[in-house]
């Protein structure tokens, strides 16, 4: 039988926080989750392939001095792992990867002062496929998982593709989504970068890679109306959303 403290960090673990935004949006900046705590700090959090990255920002967008260490549901069994400081950011090894459902309490301590914040992610769900889809699932296998993730959950060097920002009406419509499978972007979201040019598709596979893409976006609640973008993102004059 368990006992009342596993199950008080099981019944914590599975509770869902949402993010307090006094301040209007705020920018995610690397493809995770963001919350802003009572102090005003930001914290990003983000499940990777063999591990979590964790980032701790100020309202101006400064790093904060931060340590801590995190507890991890994954797929229903419990990991405590510490967070080590990487460059502008925390990390940590662990046996998860960005198609688990995870869900997270850091433990963190801000500037030396104690600071807690909850996340929460569902498994990624991989539907049935039409056949223009399948074969794309496969040419995205091949040659965009690498940067994008086999889970479309993003990566260290790209953002995730299951996000508002991609889906149908968010001001990414699959003009801009084959547009960057040709040629590749700009960056204007994200701080990853510049989306060099891909290499390996074939001429008229990134329209089954966007088959394959639109696919899971609608399976994992990013199928988007078609009418908007996001509330509260801003749009630039390329009609793409920014920060």
């Amino acid at each position: 039988m368990k006992s009342f403290a596993a199950v008080a960090v099981v019944l914590a673990l599975t509770g869902t926080a949402a993010p307090a935004l006094a301040h209007g949006t705020v920018a995610a900046w690397f493809g995770g989750q963001i919350t802003e705590t009572a102090d005003e700090s930001r914290i990003e959090f983000a499940v990777r392939d063999g591990g979590i990255r964790v980032w701790v920002r100020d309202h101006s967008d400064r790093p904060l001095t931060a340590s801590g260490k995190a507890t991890l549901l994954v797929n229903g069994k419990k990991q405590d792992v510490a967070l080590k400081a990487d460059g502008e950011m925390l990390s940590s090894d662990a046996a998860i990867t960005s198609a688990d459902k995870v869900a997270a309490i850091l433990s963190l301590t801000v500037n030396g002062k104690p600071v807690s914040a909850r996340f929460s992610q569902e498994a990624v769900v991989t539907p049935q496929l039409s056949a223009q889809a399948a074969a794309g699932k496969v040419a995205f296998e091949q040659v965009c998982s690498k940067c994008h993730g086999t889970a479309l959950r993003g990566s260290d060097s790209a953002p995730p593709l299951l996000h508002q920002f991609y889906q149908l009406g968010s001001g990414h419509g699959d003009d801009v989504i084959l547009a960057a499978a040709t040629s590749g972007a700009k960056s204007h979201m994200w701080k990853f970068g510049d989306m060099p040019k891909p290499e390996g598709l074939k001429p008229g596979q990134e329209k089954d890679v966007l088959a394959f893409i639109r696919a899971m976006q609608a399976a994992n609640g990013f199928a988007g109306t078609g009418a908007g973008m996001p509330a509260g993102m801003p749009m630039d004059h390329s009609g793409h959303m920014s920060h």
